[in-house]
């Protein structure tokens, strides 16, 4: 028996798992339900949708079993602006999951530490674009919600996750050689030049309309610069300084000639898209983190690992540890790194803190992706309007749906904290 929401695509039925449910359940005989809903509430995410596949199976014992799946697929054409699909995410997921992790484990486990990376993959037999994972949260996981963003222990479980992600990476080249090249360009290349122009232009637009609504505005002054007149001065001077309208038209073009990869430095396999909802945290009785795994491999990127550090850090850490605890997390970071680098016999010379911080300044642009276009979809509170048509049209709900993402509160006191501390370290200096 198949139930299904109107809106699922007709092609998922319980014929299609019956390989599937074998391979998870060696003792299969049967399905008897086959539920399919939707995983995620809107706004918790955008690029895809996230399908929750649910099966009571009949066991050859007579027995029976509940499994579940994540089934990530596509929105409708229609819906997909055309520049996305040459970024063949789906070809570059399903790959990172079946080709990617799996050397990675592969060469802890050959060095005696069991390390995992990724959920489980499988592959229906089906010309439907799609990635179908197994279903990590009957293990216990779970993500943070994302509006209280992460705090010092989930962020530094989800560092040092990363630091073993890059040490395997950087070992990888050094062993067989720089990745496929789907791989390594992620979203930033020249095929999605206009997409992004269109992006950065939208959000600048945004950006500079809501915090100068803002200015003077006296209970917002009192509760973030408590009306103390050197830091409203140093404000109205970083608006001037930063917030031109001449910064974002020639923003795409200054970022994509800060992101060339240097072959002189140190350079990993960049996730692309690390901030807490694509993190997911085990737990032990006691409240303690037990395990870390990051989803959605759509975009991983070969560069400089300040790539990943600034997104993570800039997208999802706390308010009250983004900047107080952001050389620290550097330094948590990079020991785990080298840790990791040593274990796994990495021959060349290692990354000195000196390097990576001076990476850091280096691309202190790309901090710039997660301010302005993730942190305001991460805090926004849960809506009807967030779907993928509001985000990137131009139509009144759009208008409607962006006016709430950018004039947020809570947003609106990471982006006073964060602005400042990058222009005067020379991060938006172009």
């Amino acid at each position: 028996m198949t139930q299904q929401a109107n809106d699922i695509p007709k092609w998922i039925e319980d014929e299609l798992f019956e390989e599937v449910f074998r391979q998870t359940q060696p003792k299969y005989q049967s399905t008897r339900n086959f539920r399919i809903s939707h995983a995620l509430a809107p706004g918790e995410n955008y690029t895809t949708i996230i399908l929750k596949v649910e099966a009571e199976v009949l066991l050859k014992d007579g027995l029976t079993d509940d499994l579940s799946y994540m089934l990530k697929i596509g929105h409708s054409n229609e819906n997909l602006p055309k520049d996305m699909k040459k970024f063949d995410a789906f070809d570059v997921e399903n790959g990172m999951y079946k080709e990617i992790v799996p050397e990675f484990e592969r060469m802890y486990a050959k060095v005696g530490r069991k390390i995992r990376f990724a959920a489980k993959s499988y592959t229906l037999a089906t010309q439907e674009e799609h990635v179908l994972l197994e279903d990590l949260r009957r293990y216990g996981f779970k993500n943070v919600r994302r509006q209280d963003c992460l705090d010092l222990e989930h962020l530094k479980n989800a560092l040092e996750k990363l630091a073993q992600w890059h040490a395997a990476s950087a070992v990888m080249v050094q062993q067989s050689g720089l990745f496929d090249m789907k791989y390594r360009r992620g979203m930033l290349n020249e095929d999605g030049k206009e997409l992004l122009q269109n992006v950065f232009d939208d959000t600048g637009r945004y950006v500079l309309k809501n915090i100068t609504k803002l200015e003077g505005h006296e209970e917002y002054y009192d509760e973030v610069v408590k009306s103390n007149y050197l830091l409203e001065k140093i404000y109205q001077l970083f608006i001037l300084l930063v917030f031109q309208r001449t910064f974002f038209s020639k923003f795409t073009d200054i970022f994509f000639e800060n992101a060339q990869v240097d072959p002189e430095e140190f350079n990993v396999l960049n996730h692309g898209d690390y901030w807490s909802n694509n993190i997911m945290f085990q737990y032990a009785p006691d409240g303690s983190i037990k395990s870390t795994l990051p989803v959605d491999f759509q975009g991983p990127r070969y560069g400089s690992p300040a790539q990943d550090l600034l997104y993570l850090i800039f997208s999802s850490a706390r308010l009250d540890i983004k900047i107080s605890k952001f050389d620290y997390f550097i330094r948590f970071y990079h020991q785990k790194l080298i840790e990791n680098l040593i274990v796994l016999n990495y021959s060349q010379p290692l990354p000195t803190l000196r390097e990576l911080h001076q990476m850091l300044i280096k691309y202190g642009l790309w901090a710039m992706v997660p301010i302005a276009v993730t942190l305001p979809i991460i805090l926004c509170q849960p809506s009807d309007k967030a779907s993928l048509d509001n985000l990137i049209g131009h139509t009144d709900n759009s208008e409607e749906f962006k006016n709430l993402l950018y004039s947020n509160t809570l947003y609106l006191n990471h982006l006073k904290l964060t602005l400042p501390w990058l222009l005067y370290r020379g991060a938006l200096s172009y």
